[in-house]
């Protein structure tokens, strides 16, 4: 059994691949079943056993992501929870730049959007039932992928540190910043 896992599991990796592979050279509506599973070396079957659609690739591989930060980032404080979210954001997508121009360009933006809000919700959750409280979150997350696909696009010249503190500091703003960070969110802004 451990085995059949182990394979699956490669399977699903080489689907992902291929697929980010083929988003970098040719347009998404393009790409076709054939296409991912000629690129990734596994049958069909390996295909339908594991994903749907391509929408359900990226939603799959953006939940693994958004779950590995959410890992990261939880036994951080307020203010260092969210400029490491933000610092894990940046790392761990920006890793991925043909990807996210790639998807923004087949315009998914919608999908990597609806992703964001998600894992936003999921790391910070609203304190309580109000709609101020859920609207915040999704208000953070559209900012986020605004300034992320700028960033993106602009060939991200600003570091990923420089990035998590603009985005921390923007969240913060009226917010009260520990003496020990205010120094280096001026200077590094």
């Amino acid at each position: 059994m451990k085995k059949k896992n182990e394979s699956n599991k490669l399977a699903k990796e080489c689907i992902v691949t291929a697929l980010i592979e083929l988003m970098k050279v040719q347009d998404y509506n393009a790409i076709t079943i054939t296409d991912i599973t000629r690129k990734a070396g596994v049958s069909r079957m390996a295909y339908y056993r594991n994903y749907t659609s391509k929408d359900d690739i990226l939603n799959t591989y953006m939940d693994e992501v958004g779950l590995s930060i959410h890992e990261k980032i939880t036994h951080m404080g307020s203010y260092d929870e969210i400029y490491h979210y933000y610092y894990e954001l940046f790392d761990q997508l920006g890793r991925y730049n043909d990807l996210g121009i790639a998807a923004y360009r087949a315009h998914l933006g919608e999908l990597i959007l609806a992703n964001i809000n998600k894992n936003m919700l999921v790391t910070f959750p609203p304190v309580d039932d109000s709609p101020a409280e859920r609207y915040r979150a999704l208000y953070l997350a559209g900012a986020f992928y605004n300034v992320f696909i700028e960033w993106l696009k602009g060939g991200r010249q600003e570091s990923v540190e420089q990035m998590a503190r603009i985005c921390c500091a923007m969240t913060c703003r009226g917010c009260p910043i520990p003496v020990r960070n205010a120094q280096n969110e001026k200077e590094n802004i």
